[in-house]
């Protein structure tokens, strides 16, 4: 009740929308009961799957917990299987896209859903013991249908293909044929590249698995001695991310055994600074204005140009005054639900039609508590670095966002940056001594770089800035 009352009183304000409430999640109340068991089950393996991993009794608990529901989830895939249609992939090519992706969405509220994630705790479990063997047969029942928790469909490919790679390949032993080990061997790493193949034509596996799942595929055909000619094609193939230039500054670290936390540098105001505002002073030293605005420059970007279709009323998403998402953000529907409405949009974005709808939206919603949001980013700020950014790059990074929101609403560079007399926009990450680049973080790179965005990679470290100022 706090956020309503919250809401009633006027300390905080939701966006405006059309509320549709859902009256249809449960058939009857038999599966509200399950649903609510099987929840109960969810949450207990879930805190077992937390001890650590050489608590094994823990596990052991947890597998024997999973016993129990394997062969009610395997009459369930086979269930779904029969029904044909809970079980086809989801293409979205009709134009009952959205009746699909709504009924995608609410499939979460069933016992089946809930039972998925109970069987992919089992698989953790089973990895966890060492029981590989196990392991892979759950993965398989997994991928075996696309009724549930399709996101996690990459992940679900990257266990399976190293499974086959690495722990379930036949060891040569002493003394045995060389010949029918060489054999086995060659034919669990086929197996592996051929999941590989299949995983790079599931259109439900994200950008950060197909860079993992696509340098699999490689390493393995390099061990299976392919000739390039025999090497696998495909357009979703993605080895190396596009790199940044990079750029090293120097600062005074300041040295304090007791702090806990991101480390402090002497900034140019003689104050304790984060690396990152120690980088930002040092770009405007070169001309720049700009921001330590992390991941919030994307977003707020892409939630004002997508705000009527963020809280575009569809059932089950908008079902009471006081939210500041729809309940299926970051969910496999929320892009399937809204494609034609976000694909028009994004080819408005592309054609230059951008900052009025940036402004109409940020007068519209100030203040409103909106996902993404950061209103202490001005619209003049937000409007610079649209119009320096430029359509063709802003709606490859919406389009991005709109597919992928839960994955990759994190990872954006740290600053952003921008020079009035060039009008070039610049996107920076911050590492100081030690820190490397997160797949995520060099995953969007490569979009900007590749979208012709400039972004660089800013490494601090320590030392006097006079000693290595240029001539």
């Amino acid at each position: 009740m706090k956020v309503a009352v919250l809401a009633t009183i006027g300390q905080i304000r939701f966006p405006k929308y059309n509320v549709v409430r859902s009256y249809d999640l449960f058939a009857s109340r038999d599966d509200v009961i399950q649903y609510k068991a099987l929840l109960e089950v969810d949450s207990q393996m879930s805190e077992l799957g937390s001890a650590l991993v050489k608590d094994t009794e823990k596990h052991k608990q947890g597998w024997d917990l999973f016993l129990t529901y394997r062969d009610a989830w395997a009459h369930h895939v086979k269930s779904l299987n029969e029904k044909g249609g809970l079980n086809r992939p989801l293409t979205f090519s009709g134009t009952s896209d959205e009746v699909v992706a709504i009924e995608y969405w609410k499939r979460r509220f069933t016992s089946g859903s809930v039972l998925a994630r109970i069987v992919e705790r089992g698989a953790k479990f089973a990895a966890n013991l060492k029981q590989f063997a196990d392991e892979e047969g759950i993965l398989q029942s997994l991928l075996a249908q696309t009724a549930y928790r399709l996101g996690k469909r990459g992940d679900w490919y990257e266990r399976l293909i190293l499974l086959h790679s690495a722990h379930l390949k036949p060891k040569r032993a002493k003394g045995g044929d060389k010949q029918t080990s060489d054999t086995l061997l060659r034919q669990a790493l086929l197996t592996a590249r051929d999941l590989c193949i299949r995983a790079l034509n599931d259109q439900h596996v994200g950008r950060l698995s197909l860079h993992s799942i696509s340098r699999q595929m490689r390493a393995l055909e390099a061990k299976l001695s392919f000739e390039k000619d025999q090497l696998y094609q495909h357009s979703r193939v993605l080895l190396e991310w596009e790199p940044a230039p990079e750029r090293t500054v120097y600062g005074v670290r300041i040295n304090d055994r007791n702090r806990r936390g991101p480390s402090l540098w002497d900034g140019n105001d003689e104050i304790p600074c984060s690396v990152e505002r120690l980088a930002l002073w040092r770009y405007q030293s070169l001309g720049y204005n700009g921001l330590h605005s992390e991941n919030a420059m994307a977003t707020t970007l892409f939630s004002l140009l997508f705000w009527d279709i963020i809280f575009h009323p569809l059932p089950g998403t908008l079902d009471t005054e006081y939210q500041s998402r729809p309940l299926d953000m970051g969910n496999e529907s929320f892009y399937f639900s809204r494609q034609t409405l976000i694909e028009e949009r994004l080819k408005e974005i592309a054609g230059g039609e951008f900052a009025d709808i940036i402004l109409a939206n940020y007068d519209f919603g100030y203040g409103a508590e909106c996902v993404g949001v950061s209103w202490d980013i001005t619209c003049d700020q937000l409007l610079i670095v649209a119009k320096y950014i430029g359509g063709y790059g802003l709606a490859a990074i919406c389009k991005v966002l709109a597919r992928e929101y839960r994955s990759k609403s994190s990872g954006f560079p740290d600053l952003c940056l921008w020079n009035s007399v060039t009008e070039k926009v610049m996107f920076v990450e911050v590492k100081g001594p030690k820190d490397k680049l997160s797949d995520s973080q060099r995953d969007w790179i490569d979009i900007l770089v590749s979208n012709g965005i400039s972004v660089e990679v800013c490494l601090v470290r320590e030392g006097d800035a006079r000693d290595h100022e240029e001539p």
